[in-house]
């Protein structure tokens, strides 16, 4: 074989590949092209459900006598509807609290679980802990385990929680 022929076989096989690749595009867009099956959504709806839980619970969690204005609003830039009027309504006492208290909180989430997902709400549940220190606890850093029901809906394509509930 010269080289003339192997360039025009591959070329052909090219050819073949392309020619099938778009025909399976016409017949079944979705399955052809990569990220836009309905479980591929769904997967990511999921990862930006759990993604936003995990940042509010975070930012909930975390308390620090010298930084209550960056923390509050990081828990307010996450929340809506109920859980931000309450949490709002509640932010002047919290800092009053935590600088008289002079308190300090570290979050973690161990697992979070999804119970009910729609195109614009979910359920979520996280089991969380953290890691408390204030005049309370003598100074001495004590464990804390959570257990949270969030109730979320997607507002401008960011899931946000407009409810937080503590559950035994």
């Amino acid at each position: 074989m010269n080289r003339t022929s192997v360039i025009n076989g591959v070329l052909g096989v090219l050819l073949v590949a392309l020619c099938a690749w778009l025909v399976l595009f016409a017949v079944r867009g979705d399955a052809a092209a990569p990220g836009s099956t309905k479980s591929e959504a769904l997967a990511s709806d999921y990862s930006d459900i759990t993604r936003a839980a995990r940042a509010e619970t975070m930012a909930f969690l975390s308390v620090d006598h010298k930084k209550m204005d960056e923390l509050t609003q990081r828990v307010l830039d996450g929340a809506t509807g109920t859980f931000k009027k309450q949490y709002q309504s509640s932010v002047k006492s919290l800092k009053e609290t935590a600088v008289a208290q002079e308190s300090i909180s570290k979050g973690s989430v161990g697992e979070i679980g999804l119970s009910e997902v729609d195109p614009d709400a979910a359920t979520v549940f996280v089991a969380a802990g953290s890691k408390v220190q204030n005049k309370g606890t003598n100074g001495k850093v004590e464990d804390r385990s959570w257990r949270i029901k969030l109730s979320m809906v997607k507002k401008d394509d960011r899931w946000l929680v407009s409810q937080l509930e503590f559950v035994g």
